[in-house]
C-alpha cells in the first residue's frame, strides 16, 4: 500500500512492502479503493459544458486536467464489466452521463471535439494530440459504448453509434487502417508509437470489428480490420518488443479478435515478463529504460489471467501472478488512484486505475462462483 503525505502542500507517497503471501485479501481491498476513487471521485465530471466526460489526469489539487474521448471510452467499458457486481447501480448512473456527454461531443452536425479538452485553457499547454485525430480514440469510444449497451447499463442511440463509425471509416487506405489523421495540411506530429502506427492498433481494429454484432460496418471498414487483425496473428510470435504498453495492447487486441493466437500470446508476456525486476515491476522499454510505468503491470496481470482461464499452455503460474499483484497493489495510493509513474505519484491517472481496478477484482476473483470471469471483451 503507499500513504499519502502532505509535506508544504505537496503530495509525497511513501511505499510498504505487501505481505509476501499470496495477496488476496489485500487485492480486493484495494480494487475497492479504486473502485469507489473511480465511481464517486473526481474522474468524470459532475457538472459545466463537460459533464459526463471522463477526464485522464487528476492533478495534484484534485482538479482533472483534460476530458478524453479514448478514456471515456475506457470508462463505459470499466462500468459495463461492472454490470453483474455490487457496484452495478453506481455504473449504470455513471454510463448514462458518459452515453450523453459522447452523445454531446460527437453531435452529427458538429465538428469533432479535440483530441483532449483542457478544462483551464490557462493552464493548458499547446498539446500535439489536439492537432490530430486518432483511430484508438474513436475505436475506444465504440467499443465502450457498446459494452454499455450490451451490459444493459446504458441506452445507445443509433446515430451517435453511426457517426463514429463514419468517422472511423476515414482512417482506411487502400484496405490498411492509419492510426492518425492530421487536422491541417501543415501539422505535423512527433514521432511516438501512437503516430507511426504498429501491431497496437490491433486493440482498436478487434474492438470496431467486434461493433459488427450491433449493426453491419461500413464494407470497407469492416475489411481492413480484418486485414489489421491478419497480419498481426501472422506476426504474433515473433513481435518486436519495444515500449511494453502498446506491445500489451497488441496481445489485448489478439485475445479478442484471434482467440487461436493464445499460445503466441503467451510467449510474447513471456518475453515481457523476463524483463521484470524481482518486485514485478516492469520497464516501460524492452532496451533497459529505467521509467517504471504502472499501466503496464495492470495490463501484464490482466493478459495473464485471461490466458490462465483459457487454460493456454505457458500461461504465467500463480507466483507470476501473485508477484504482479503485489506489485501493482504497492503503487496504489491511499486515496484510492494509481499514478501514472513515481513522477507523477501526487497525479491520479485514470485509465491506470481503471486497469488496475479491472486486474486486482479479476484476480481476487479468480475461482469465486458467481463472479463475472475474466473476459477479452471487456477488457478495459
Amino acid at each position: 500500500m503507499q500513504r499519502t503525505l502532505a509535506l508544504r502542500g505537496v503530495t509525497a507517497l511513501r511505499s510498504r512492502p505487501v505481505p509476501a503471501a499470496a495477496p488476496i485479501d489485500a487485492a480486493r481491498e484495494t480494487a475497492a479503493r479504486l473502485r469507489a476513487w473511480l465511481l464517486h471521485g473526481p474522474a468524470q465530471l459532475r457538472g459545466g459544458a463537460q459533464a459526463g466526460g471522463v477526464a485522464g489526469t487528476i492533478a495534484a489539487d484534485g482538479k482533472p486536467l483534460y476530458v478524453y474521448a479514448e478514456i471515456t471510452g475506457y470508462y463505459l467499458s470499466w462500468l459495463a464489466d461492472l454490470a453483474g457486481t455490487e457496484s452495478a447501480t453506481s455504473a449504470a448512473e455513471s454510463a448514462a452521463h458518459a452515453v450523453a456527454w459522447a452523445a454531446r461531443a460527437f453531435a452529427q452536425t458538429g465538428e469533432l471535439p479535440p483530441t483532449r479538452i483542457y478544462l483551464d485553457a490557462a493552464q493548458a499547454e499547446p498539446d500535439w494530440r489536439n492537432g490530430a485525430v486518432f483511430f484508438f480514440d474513436l475505436a475506444m469510444l465504440l467499443r465502450g459504448l457498446d459494452a454499455a449497451s450490451e451490459a444493459g447499463i446504458a441506452h445507445l442511440p443509433a446515430e451517435l453509434r453511426s457517426r463514429l463509425r463514419a468517422e472511423l471509416l476515414h482512417f482506411v487506405e487502400n484496405d490498411t487502417l492509419r492510426c492518425a489523421l492530421p487536422l491541417h495540411a501543415d501539422a505535423t506530429l512527433p514521432q511516438r508509437w501512437s503516430t507511426c502506427g504498429g501491431p497496437f492498433l490491433v486493440k482498436a481494429s478487434s474492438r470496431v470489428a467486434y461493433s459488427a454484432r450491433h449493426a453491419p460496418l461500413p464494407v470497407a471498414l469492416a475489411r481492413a480490420c480484418v486485414h489489421e487483425d491478419e497480419r498481426g496473428a501472422a506476426r504474433a510470435g515473433d513481435v518486436e518488443i519495444g515500449m511494453l504498453h502498446p506491445t500489451l495492447y497488441f496481445a489485448e487486441g489478439l485475445l479478442l479478435s484471434r482467440p487461436d493466437c493464445a499460445p503466441a500470446i503467451a510467449h510474447l508476456l513471456r518475453r515481457c515478463l523476463n524483463l521484470a525486476q524481482p518486485d514485478g515491476t516492469l520497464p516501460e522499454t524492452a532496451n533497459g529504460s529505467k521509467r517504471l510505468r504502472n499501466d503496464i503491470i495492470a495490463q501484464a496481470l490482466r493478459v495473464g489471467l485471461l490466458l490462465r482461464e483459457a487454460g493456454t499452455a505457458q500461461a504465467p503460474d500463480t507466483s507470476e501472478l501473485d508477484r504482479l499483484a503485489q506489485a501493482l497493489i504497492a503503487r496504489v495510493d491511499a486515496a484510492g488512484f494509481l499514478p501514472f509513474d513515481t513522477a507523477t505519484a501526487a497525479q491520479g491517472n485514470v485509465w491506470c486505475s481503471m486497469f488496475a481496478e479491472q486486474a486486482l477484482r479479476w484476480y481476487a476473483d479468480a475461482g469465486v462462483a458467481g463472479t463475472p470471469r475474466p473476459n477479452a471483451a471487456a477488457l478495459v
